[in-house]
């Protein structure tokens, strides 16, 4: 494989996870951020939970760093943690810091100790299905049943340019209640969720075999109201312009046909 892997989550998680997906996430790499949020756990058995990010950052891990992982669908975290997600915004979260939610899981020591003895010897599978194990007694063999961030997300999909009450009437909330519980279950407002989920959007049209379709027109297909506006926002949230960007970041990352596949996390600011 490539230093990343993602894989379909298993039946009875599809309603919460993005994906699932194993790394070994050796060398430099540029992260996106894309309205999801992530647990992982590496060799060690360790399980961090990693908060939405709201900018691209860059990470670099030594040689044999490995990982498994879970991708929680936008707004899905926050229904499996019982948490306001906008406290974890741009932070990785060690497990033993989660006091909601992870009671069902059970001793975080022998979690970690589960996860750790399957990963060992490499077997990378056979740690992501402890992983995905932890996921379900999480919820308690229970997806909850909100479907207010699916809502939300299918109105930004028809309307991207909609104004938070354009928002707000069709998911039946007033503005402020629109915007308290967005920052509870995608850790950031409506407008910062377009945002980013427009710019995931230009990521799947960008495929490899479309890099040299002219900006102007990958950026009105993605949302954007022009190539201008497309490279305000890539400098806003990547710091470079978007061919910079696209030739940069496509070449590092495989398999970019599902704007949920990217991953955005690892140690290196995460709390203690």
């Amino acid at each position: 494989m490539g230093w990343y892997e993602p894989r379909e989550a298993p039946p009875g998680l599809r309603g919460l996870l993005a994906c699932s997906w194993v790394a070994m996430p050796s060398g430099r790499h540029r992260l996106v951020p894309d309205g999801c949020v992530d647990l992982l756990a590496l060799t060690s058995g360790e399980l961090v939970l990693c908060g939405p990010e709201t900018t691209a950052w860059t990470f670099e891990l030594p040689p044999g760093t490995e990982a498994v992982g879970v991708r929680f669908r936008p707004g899905a975290a926050s229904q499996a943690f019982d948490l306001d997600i906008s406290t974890i915004r741009d932070r990785r979260i060690r497990w033993s810091r989660l006091t909601r939610g992870t009671e069902r899981v059970g001793d975080e020591s022998a979690v970690s100790g589960e996860i750790a003895a399957a990963i060992s010897g490499g077997d990378l599978a056979a740690g992501l299905v402890v992983l995905e194990s932890v996921v379900r007694r999480l919820v308690g063999g229970q997806i909850v049943d909100d479907d207010l961030a699916e809502r939300i997300l299918e109105a930004l999909a028809h309307r991207p340019a909609a104004t938070q009450a354009e928002l707000a009437a069709a998911v039946g909330l007033t503005p402020r209640q629109l915007h308290r519980r967005s920052l509870r279950l995608f850790g950031y407002g409506t407008s910062v969720l377009a945002r980013l989920l427009r710019f995931q959007r230009l990521l799947a049209l960008s495929s490899l075999d479309r890099l040299t379709a002219p900006l102007a027109r990958l950026a009105v297909e993605a949302g954007f109201s022009d190539q201008a506006h497309l490279t305000r926002d890539c400098r806003a949230i990547a710091g470079v312009t978007p061919r910079r960007f696209l030739a940069e970041y496509f070449p590092t990352f495989p398999d970019m046909s599902d704007p949920y596949k990217t991953f955005g996390g690892f140690l290196t600011t995460m709390d203690s």
